[in-house]
Order: C-alpha cells, then structure tokens, then sequence
C-alpha cells in the first residue's frame, strides 16, 4: 500500500497545527491526522504530539496475528498514552495550558481496515466512484445535523462546526470512535482536516481521484480547489492507495 500525504498553512494562518504521518508497521499501514487547537504553537505540539506518541504506541503494540477487536484495543489504548502524553506536556509548561487536538488513525492489513478517532478529522473511503464518510465528527455541528435542526450542507459554514465537543488531550480516560471496515483492491483510504473537507465537497473529491492520477496529483488539486473556495484554515490530506505496493 502506497499512501502520500500533504498540509499546508493556507491563506490566512500563521502557522500550521495539521499534522499528518504515515508508518509500515510489520503488515499494517498505519495512517493517521491531527489537527491541534491552543493558539500560538500550542496546538502545532499537540498535534505532532499525539500523532506521533500514537505510532510510537502501535510499533510496540501492534502483532502480525491480531485480529480485529484486537486492533481496536490496541488503538484505543494509543489513543490514551498519546492523551495522557498531551495533556502531561500541556501542565509542564503554562504557555501550552490547555492544548488539545484531534485525532485520527487508520490501520490497514490485508483487506482489513481499522479506524481510532476523536474530534472532527475525517476519513473517508474512495470506492469505486463513490466517496463514503467513515467517521462522525466530534462537534456541535453534528450534534445539530443528528437533532434534524441543520443540514450537512449548512454545517460546513456554521459556527458550532468549530467547537468541539470530545478532543485529545483531556484529563479524563478517552473512548475513541472504532470502526471495522472490510475493504478491496483498488480502495482509497482518505483521511482530511476541516480545513479541506469544509471547502470541498465529496463530490470535488470524487471527480480528483476520477483519472486515477498520482495521490500527490489529487492532493495537490484538492488544496488548491480549497485555497479557491476561500479556506480560511490549514488544509491536510494524506491517501493510501491499496492497489500500490
């Protein structure tokens, strides 16, 4: 499995608090995003924090025979060192008090797919010509879209999709979203941060990965449809593809 990931700062950010990583790990292909919250470069240090506390947890954790309820264990477990690990960092030095991020991993072995996630990343699965959402948001958006009060379409611009309501870094045991999904050859694993996915519909999505072209080619055309539709965020993307080797 081949993956290729890209973030930018866009045009209105300083700095950039997306971070986004990928890892061969025995037989997994572990992916995983964040993005950081905290101001200044607290939220930059979360969000590199708890991505890479996550795969230094699934190097040591992660065995060539488990199965899947295994794998969800282990990711939730991860998901916790790397809260504990954010939320410790955030006591020791007062100027990144209450740092947090978001967080999102997705495992792959064989046609085995295994996803952790907390906050509003996302990941989505490119199969065949449709573009499935596989994770649910962690924000008062989606709180509303579930209550029938707004649309899908009407939470991409309002003003609850930014407060989020379950993050890493919180001084409580985490119990991440896991989700087992049954995949096939030639599947796109898509993970994105809102700054992407806020800007660009699923169907801008689907029409980028149309021509089959490099995933550096489709994550390069997905930031720069973002940058024009007026992101005002830092916009990741990373693609595995599972047809490449």
């Amino acid at each position: 499995m081949i993956c290729f990931g890209k973030s930018e700062t866009g045009p209105v950010r300083s700095n950039n608090e997306d971070y986004c990583a990928y890892e061969q790990i025995g037989d997994y292909t572990c992916m995983v995003i964040a993005d950081g919250l905290g101001g200044e470069a607290c939220g930059e240090v979360a969000s590199r924090t708890a991505a890479d506390t996550l795969l230094d947890e699934l190097r040591v954790m992660l065995s060539a025979d488990d199965s899947k309820e295994t794998i969800g264990k282990v990711i939730c477990n991860a998901f916790n060192s790397a809260n504990r690990k954010v939320l410790l960092d955030s006591l020791k030095d007062s100027s990144m008090r209450g740092m947090c991020t978001t967080l999102s991993a997705a495992i792959v072995k064989g046609r085995e797919l295994v996803i952790g996630h907390i906050g509003d990343t996302r990941v989505y699965l490119c199969h065949g010509s449709n573009i499935i959402k596989l994770t649910q948001d962690h924000n008062e958006a989606a709180e509303l879209i579930e209550k029938g009060l707004i649309t899908e379409d009407e939470a991409r611009s309002h003003g609850s999709r930014n407060r989020l309501v379950k993050v890493v870094g919180e001084n409580q045991y985490l119990n991440p979203d896991i989700y087992s999904y049954n995949i096939i050859y030639g599947d796109l694993i898509i993970l994105c941060s809102d700054g992407l996915y806020s800007f660009v519909g699923t169907g801008d999505i689907a029409a980028a990965v149309k021509n089959k072209s490099s995933l550096e080619a489709i994550c390069d055309k997905l930031i720069a449809l973002a940058i024009r539709n007026k992101s005002n965020d830092n916009m990741t993307i990373l693609i595995g593809n599972t047809s490449l080797r």
